[in-house]
């Protein structure tokens, strides 16, 4: 049974780590972006165009198939660009990167709130949070966010690749470039590594606080994204309590460190870049920061 929670575990940080929580994206500022989750980046001397896809990160790749023109554009790129590269390493890594030193949940917690969190992690998955006892409260969160994901959106582990690794391994086997545009050491210090234990505490009971309308707001997630919608998707999450300086490390100062890259790798050759779709929005996103950069970049249909 150990070994049985270690595969759920594994895969709900391959699904999230790859890729940052779509609602760290929206403690940023408002500014008009148009409503879509794929564009077409010209101009700015560029000879041909790049583009960026905005990424569900617990969505299937039949999804990414359905959307054929977003299929088309990706067979026109000669390099594929990624959040984070996941790679076979990546398993001892995560598992490693979630254990807590000198403390476990049931000292972070008081005992109402383990048993609430308890409670909802087995009502989801059957299994009890003693056996997740040494791991950071941030990701029991990501457990449960993919739980319910997997509950009410089910994937099949024995077919479906999640969205952000498809795109991965479909570069490679159609020998294209592919990238990453951060470590593993980056991205894990944006979620996990900025937070104090207790602060981390502090957000999981906050999350739990609201299991009663978890259900609601994850299937308007899955529509909103569905529909292209980033300004319902923003408005969904604005509620969130990360305070400014968080939203910073785990999304601002991520979309300006790839600004540093990204030029270069639209200048060299056509580039699908596959990241968060929250990335894309808002007056720190890549949408709005590549537009200041001279580019032109139009949103256009998926299919």
């Amino acid at each position: 049974m150990i070994s049985n929670s270690k595969t759920i575990y594994t895969r709900a940080l391959l699904f999230v780590l790859a890729v940052t929580f779509t609602q760290y994206a929206l403690a940023q500022k408002k500014i008009a972006v148009e409503n879509s989750v794929f564009w077409e980046v010209t101009g700015n001397g560029l000879s041909q165009p790049s583009y960026l896809f905005g990424t569900f990160h617990l969505l299937s790749h039949r999804y990414v198939d359905s959307l054929t023109n977003v299929t088309n554009k990706f067979t026109t790129a000669k390099t594929i660009v990624s959040e984070l590269l996941i790679d076979s390493t990546m398993t001892m890594k995560m598992m490693a990167s979630a254990q807590m030193k000198g403390t476990t949940l049931n000292k972070l917690l008081t005992p109402e709130q383990f048993k609430q969190t308890n409670d909802w992690l087995h009502e989801l998955s059957g299994y009890d949070l003693t056996m997740f006892n040494g791991m950071n409260p941030m990701t029991i969160e990501i457990l449960l966010m993919t739980m319910m994901q997997q509950k009410y959106f089910p994937l099949d582990p024995g077919q479906d690749v999640v969205m952000d690794l498809y795109f991965q391994q479909r570069g490679t086997r159609d020998k294209k470039q592919v990238i990453g545009l951060e470590t593993f050491d980056e991205q894990t210090h944006a979620i996990f590594g900025q937070f104090t234990y207790e602060r981390q505490a502090q957000l999981l009971t906050t999350a739990v606080k609201k299991r009663n309308t978890a259900e609601e707001e994850l299937r308007n997630m899955n529509r909103f994204y569905r529909e292209g919608n980033l300004g319902k998707l923003e408005a969904l999450m604005y509620d969130e309590m990360y305070t400014a300086a968080e939203t910073a490390v785990m999304l601002d100062n991520r979309n300006k460190k790839w600004m540093q890259q990204l030029p270069g790798l639209f200048k060299q050759q056509p580039t699908f870049v596959a990241v968060g779709a929250m990335h894309l929005a808002g007056e720190n996103g890549l949408v709005t920061l590549l537009r200041k950069e001279g580019y032109t970049v139009k949103p256009i249909q998926t299919k």
